[in-house]
């Protein structure tokens, strides 16, 4: 038999046409905690940066 076996054939994920079509993006409970870091970042630096040019003068 040339190719390949029953059981390879048959626990192959489908592939091509034939493989399922992914479901829509969800938005999941992380997308807000992946903008709270930079923001929290920015304002730090904010604060820093001013009292920076408060001792200046």
């Amino acid at each position: 038999m040339i190719g390949r076996s029953a059981e390879e054939v048959d626990h192959a994920p489908p592939r091509g046409r034939y493989a399922p079509v992914p479901g829509p993006a969800t938005m999941s409970a992380s997308n807000p905690l992946r903008w709270l870091a930079p923001a929290a970042l920015a304002v730090a630096s904010a604060v820093v940066v001013r009292r920076a040019l408060r001792r200046r003068k």
